[in-house]
């Protein structure tokens, strides 16, 4: 009898049990470097994958990556990647290339998010494991839905009757949590506000979103909308950050009667809004000093109130509007940004669009760092 019969006939409990290993499934997850990116000057968002092959890059047409600009130059750079990074070359450039503001001063290694001014093009750049690059590309999927359902929920401009109102809303890279809206609360009571949630991402703009629509459907039940004070104390009841997730937000709220041509307003952690009287130089502040919404239960909010002259313009904008960096490094604040409502119109220009100008023009080259808010009332 062969060994094989043997076995096949040997008592359970001798035979000897042989295991194979199962084929390997697991797919390989490499390490991926990538050059995104942004669109302008008409040319739509790309992906490039970067490798030990450099990449030139350049206006003409013999680089691997063409970017058609008077301010590019015909051989700008050449990224490559060395070992666990990329490294980008200036060739001599006309304009320089730019990495996260400063010009690039021989090779210059790049660490994921680093960003790659060229002309009027921005490159960013992406290194990890394809799957976490795939998780957070998900992730900003989520981000866009969350920014997109805020935008939803902003009110159109008015552009005839006793207020007129216009705004621009720039959403951060990152979504943060600005929200506002206006609107009448009977024929001589006109109610506005601005408000901002702590922190980026998702949940600061579905927080958003809830207080907006809150405040735009007036569903906060027994307040008086028309009282600034019990508007704000009643957010700060609903809002406690111990059941937000610790997150707060920042609340201006007034409210203009037309007959009287007062604007009783309060603020809750929020900068003042500013009143553009005719005649005068430089902006009346409307403020008065509290927490934000969330973090003092029981607050005892106030109120205050303004004349408005025939002529007037209310200005309201959140902090990503003056907390920007320029192109020298230097951190920006609310009095880099006060003179700018001062300043003459533009002909043909809507009041937020020249603002909002202004801001990109103080600001270094790329995305602004945190949503823009811009909001302004006009009283004939």
């Amino acid at each position: 009898m062969t060994d094989d019969a043997t076995e096949r006939h040997a008592p359970e409990s001798e035979r000897t049990m042989v295991r194979r290993a199962a084929p390997a499934t697991a797919e390989p997850d490499p390490v991926l470097h990538l050059l995104d990116l942004e669109p302008a000057e008409g040319q739509p968002a790309r992906r490039v994958p970067l490798g030990p092959v450099p990449l030139a890059i350049g206006r003409t047409p013999q680089n691997g990556l063409v970017l058609p600009s008077p301010d590019v130059s015909r051989s700008h750079c050449v990224v490559v990647v060395e070992g666990e990074a990329a490294v980008v070359t200036d060739l001599g450039s006309t304009n320089g290339t730019i990495v996260d503001g400063t010009a690039a001063q021989g090779p210059t290694r790049l660490t994921p998010g680093s960003r790659l001014r060229l002309g009027p093009f921005t490159l960013v750049y992406r290194s990890g494991r394809a799957s976490d690059l795939a998780r957070a590309e998900e992730v900003e999927r989520d981000l866009a839905r969350a920014g997109r359902y805020v935008a939803a929920l902003l009110p159109p401009p008015i552009a005839a009757g006793p207020v007129l109102a216009d705004w621009r809303f720039v959403p951060s890279a990152r979504i943060g949590g600005d929200g506002f809206g206006y609107g009448w609360l009977d024929e001589r009571r006109f109610a506005a506000w601005l408000l901002d949630v702590s922190g980026h991402g998702a949940g600061s703009a579905l927080l958003a979103a809830s207080a907006m629509n809150i405040l735009r459907e007036h569903s906060l039940p027994g307040i008086d909308f028309a009282d600034p004070a019990a508007v704000l104390a009643a957010a700060n009841a609903r809002f406690q950050m111990d059941r937000q997730g610790g997150l707060y937000f920042s609340l201006w709220y007034g409210v203009l009667d037309i007959g009287t041509r007062l604007l009783a307003f309060g603020s809750a952690g929020h900068h003042p809004a500013f009143l553009m009287a005719p005649g005068e130089d430089a902006p009346r502040p409307l403020w008065v000093k509290s927490p934000a919404i969330g973090l003092a239960p029981d607050w005892p909010y106030r109120r205050a109130e303004a004349a408005v002259p025939a002529g007037a313009r209310i200005h309201l904008f959140s902090d990503g509007a003056f907390e920007i960096s320029a192109p020298d490094g230097r951190q920006l604040a609310i009095r880099d940004f006060l003179p700018l409502l001062s300043a003459p119109p533009l002909p043909g220009v809507a009041e937020p669009e020249r603002l909002l100008r202004a801001v990109r023009g103080m600001a270094r080259p790329g995305p602004l760092e945190d949503d823009v808010s811009l909001v302004t009332l006009d009283v004939p």
